[in-house]
């Protein structure tokens, strides 16, 4: 490796922003002869002659004011290469984005978007436009942010939603388990304006005392290690008391929690301000860091409309979303209408075996075989375990652990957490000022070279709302 590039590899590891990383990564895709990747419209992956056509007849359209074939052109042409453009193969050669037809093609079809919504289009009512536009939003999804559990690796989701947050690309439907949860939950019960001043000022003087170990006498008479107390202030401390309708209402963003069960009958929950408006955001985080072994389960507990807390479901307890759904995507999509999902992964039992997911090459062929096996037989041996052993002391044990190895830790877009054997040292560890600056900077680091994907693979779905808004002013406006 020659000089220049070692000089640019360490400016890449030492960028303290966004632009300064972008800035140095195109100079090392410059170096690479990647520059000249993106330029070319070739590919493997998609159709260029159709997609080049296809931005020439859009612009020739909008600007001939021609909207209603226009509409038509752009509908057929969105749904004829969107499975094309999401691939993600397209984000894995150069750093610095993927090839420049793409964006240049999300730039006309975003601008016919806006034309087509702020003018009439003949033989169409602006209401029946509305109900296109609004039928086209339903049909194309939006993203969701789900952030893992980790214990204290999972403070880095802190630093992956800052990243998002800056480059005006972090989703209104965010879910979290365990750690992920209290970052969610501190996330969903601020205002765009509180999260600004967070962001900016406010991170480094977090509450950051979440765990405190049980004397040896209380760990004996109570059964767990750790004193789920001080867990619950450190929730309090850095999210407030709020419902999840509450949070909803102040935040515009969707809240979501994972949360298992302790009876084998009872199923896992996703709550949000749908399904659990009434519930307490606090006592669902605690309930979502709930380990076995570490905390004791979690009864949650409800508002209501006077003020007065009440148990939720009085008869039940709960404990680590992780168990039986860190990654909640199928309830997600059926409630949310999700169609991409964002994954900051940071569970210690996970980030070992994704770490091939970026490389490439016979190497990273050789861990992703190793990893499937090992994923696929941990999981088939538990499940004959809990079979072989059901109705002993061992079942809910097992099935625990079966429901942990048989779930999959990945989204279609993956922010992991970078595996280093010495920072399982602290994974179960309060963070001094330094090492909460660290997890930060480590989150924000990892998410960096997922922003041109995410910006590229969520574009429309986030122009939708824009555009919905416009027409819905026009006809308030008296448009016809």
């Amino acid at each position: 490796m020659s000089r220049q590039k070692q000089l640019l590899n360490q400016a890449l590891a030492q960028a303290a922003t966004y632009q300064e990383w972008l800035s140095v990564a195109q100079a090392l895709d410059e170096y690479d002869g990647l520059m000249d990747w993106r330029s070319s419209d070739a590919s493997a992956f998609f159709h260029e002659k159709l997609i080049r056509d296809h931005i020439q007849q859009m612009q020739a359209l909008r600007q001939s004011n021609d909207f209603e074939n226009l509409a038509v052109l752009l509908q057929e042409s969105v749904y004829r290469h969107l499975g094309e453009l999401n691939n993600p193969e397209l984000y894995q050669y150069a750093r610095s984005g993927t090839k420049h037809i793409v964006t240049e093609y999300l730039d006309e079809v975003e601008q016919v978007m806006r034309t087509l919504s702020e003018q009439s289009i003949p033989n169409m009512s602006e209401q029946h436009k509305l109900a296109l536009f609004e039928q086209a939003e339903r049909i194309y999804g939006r993203p969701a942010l789900m952030l893992s559990g980790g214990a204290a690796f999972g403070i880095y989701h802190l630093g992956v939603t800052k990243a998002l947050w800056e480059a005006n690309l972090l989703p209104t439907v965010l879910a979290g388990s365990s750690m992920g949860a209290i970052v969610a939950a501190a996330v969903c019960n601020r205002s765009d304006a509180e999260l600004d001043v967070f962001y900016a000022e406010k991170m480094e003087s977090i509450h950051r005392q979440a765990l405190r170990w049980r004397s040896p006498k209380a760990m004996w008479q109570k059964g767990t290690f750790m004193d789920e107390r001080q867990v619950f202030d450190h929730i309090i401390a850095n999210v407030g008391s709020t419902t999840f309708g509450e949070a909803y209402k102040r935040s515009g963003r969707v809240l979501n929690i994972s949360v298992s069960p302790t009876r084998t009958h009872q199923k896992p929950r996703v709550l949000n301000y749908l399904t659990a408006p009434d519930v307490l955001v606090e006592y669902a985080a605690q309930a979502s860091c709930a380990i076995p072994a570490i905390f004791p389960p979690v009864a949650l507990q409800a508002k209501r409309s006077n003020g007065q807390q009440v148990p939720y479901m009085s008869t039940e307890t709960w404990i680590d979303g992780t168990v039986h759904g860190d990654l909640p995507r199928e309830r997600l999509a059926r409630l949310h209408n999700v169609n991409q999902t964002i994954v900051s992964q940071a569970n210690p039992h996970v980030i070992p075996f994704i770490t091939h997911k970026k490389q490439r090459g016979i190497r990273a062929v050789g861990k992703h075989v190793v990893s499937s096996l090992i994923h696929t037989s941990s999981a088939e041996l538990l499940d004959i375990g809990r079979h072989v052993l059901q109705k002993t002391p061992l079942s809910p044990l097992l099935t625990q652990a079966h429901a942990v190895a048989s779930q999959s830790y990945l989204g279609d877009i993956n922010i992991q957490f970078p595996f280093s054997p010495k920072a399982y040292l602290k994974v179960i560890a309060n963070p001094n000022a330094a090492g909460l600056a660290n997890y930060i900077r480590l989150g924000e680091q990892a998410t960096w070279p997922q922003i041109a994907m995410i910006k590229d693979l969520t574009r429309i779905s986030r122009v939708f709302p824009e555009c919905v808004a416009v027409i819905k002013e026009r006809i308030a406006a008296g448009v016809t």
